[in-house]
């Protein structure tokens, strides 16, 4: 969420007469809305697909309490709170901390500061913020969001499941809200209270599905749910997944933005969006994804750190002349370590400074053409029947195949370059190295 009115997942929702409910607290005001908070709203949507009319708004924080470590110069920076690792990244919003970019981790106190956070959680459990507020003092005690682990469950205590670390949680069925629900097995809780480092006695255990009825889809009804991608795996394309918790599936009628069904991958933060909802499975009509989708295949000339099979890896993979970095959260498939002139295939994005991060980096056999690359982003210029993406000017001609236009001058024309990013463009050809580097295009397609 950003503040306009409320701007979410790019619509504008007027919020004045909205039923506003932060921290469980309902009545609150517009002003206690605030950038990168997540939250649920019910309203109504104009047609120009702009501007909404919010009815119901629910402000949901993932975790509130004492940070126990953190790493400041981890890539990316991290810190854990009530046992659960949350990363930072260069869109998330930082409130009260005298830095407003990711350096802000570095003034952290382990087992003092006391944090709120914001965030989607990615396919291994963990918070990825969307919002880190540093608090004074915590009237509101600690508090987390999970399911309940199966055969846990007792008239005392179960374990919350959410992250790599299990948390354990004493409560009494006083404390269970609503007071008209129960507790189930997998059932998805908020609990409120005091964590002590090893477990957490609740004084609140808020049971979402009957705390959150207001915001049950119903048949007809658009609806959006924003959140990283899990349960893919290596499937690709991947047509049946989760968004956050919510059970997605595409089919050939879905539309695609900021990238194609292909990249539908695990950790890929995206907005699925439908009308048709069975019950448990939301029908996608469309699948945003948060941050263009960039793809670079060809052949490593430098590597930094070991960049072996798995996540957990840190260092830079140079190819096409561009330097990509590699975080802990990169998904790295390949039979033995990165060296140079090995073939792989890059998928991820570009950040708000310019860097190229993946998500995904891949072995790629070059179906027997070793010599020929692939490149996929935003055109930034134009200049005749060059495209300019990352950098990298692309020559068309009237040889190069297309797809998404008949020929040159259709493609060209379909094509709006932008210092900030234009038309989503993929070229495939073969590369000379240089400044910048040029490819010439065997093939041109328009993804956008």
């Amino acid at each position: 969420m950003t503040k306009g009115s409320v701007i979410v997942n790019g619509v504008r929702f007027d919020d004045r007469t909205a039923n506003i409910r932060v921290d469980d607290t309902p009545g609150k005001l517009p002003a206690d809305l605030k950038d990168g908070m997540v939250v649920k709203v019910r309203g109504l949507i104009n047609a120009d697909r702009v501007n909404g009319l919010a009815q119901q708004v629910e402000v949901e924080n993932e975790v509130r309490g004492t940070v126990q470590t953190h790493n400041a110069s981890g890539a990316p920076p991290s810190f854990t709170v009530i046992g659960q690792t949350v990363s930072v990244d260069d869109l998330t919003v930082f409130a009260n901390f005298s830095s407003s970019t990711i350096t802000a981790v570095g003034e952290l106190v382990d087992g003092r500061s006391i944090v709120e956070v914001h965030g989607l959680r990615d396919s291994a459990g963990n918070v990825r913020a969307s919002r880190v507020g540093l608090l004074n003092a915590n009237p509101l005690l600690d508090n987390l969001h999970g399911t309940i682990k199966a055969a846990t469950l007792t008239a005392t205590t179960f374990t919350l499941q959410n992250g790599a670390i299990d948390v354990a949680v004493f409560y009494s069925a006083l404390t269970i809200s609503p007071a008209t629900a129960t507790l189930s097995v997998g059932a998805s809780v908020e609990v409120h209270g005091t964590f002590n480092g090893t477990s957490f006695i609740a004084t609140r255990v808020d049971v979402e599905a009957v705390e959150d009825a207001q915001f049950e889809h119903a048949a007809g009804e658009e609806f959006e749910v924003e959140g990283q991608v899990s349960g893919c795996g290596v499937i690709n394309p991947c047509i049946s997944f989760s968004v956050g918790t919510q059970a997605v599936q595409t089919n050939g009628s879905t539309r695609f933005e900021n990238g194609s069904a292909t990249d539908v991958a695990d950790n890929v933060r995206v907005e699925a969006e439908g009308h048709t909802f069975n019950g448990t499975t939301l029908i996608a009509e469309k699948i945003q994804f948060k941050r263009s989708r960039v793809i670079l295949t060809g052949t490593v000339t430098a590597v930094t750190g070991a960049i072996v099979n798995g996540t957990g890896n840190t260092g830079t993979i140079t190819l096409l002349g561009k330097t990509v970095h590699v975080t802990t959260l990169a998904k790295i498939r390949t039979s033995d370590s990165i060296t140079n002139t090995d073939r792989v295939e890059v998928r991820g994005y570009v950040d708000s400074s310019g860097a190229i991060v993946a998500e995904r980096v891949e072995e790629d056999n070059a179906g027997g053409n070793a010599n020929r690359v692939i490149l996929q982003a935003r055109v930034t210029a134009e200049n005749g029947n060059v495209l300019t993406l990352l950098g990298i000017d692309a020559t068309l001609s009237a040889g190069t195949t297309f797809e998404g236009a008949p020929d040159l001058a259709t493609f060209l024309a379909a094509v709006t370059p932008a210092a900030s990013g234009g038309t989503l463009v993929k070229v495939k050809g073969t590369f000379s190295p240089g400044a910048p580097g040029t490819i010439a295009a065997e093939e041109a397609e328009l993804e956008d």
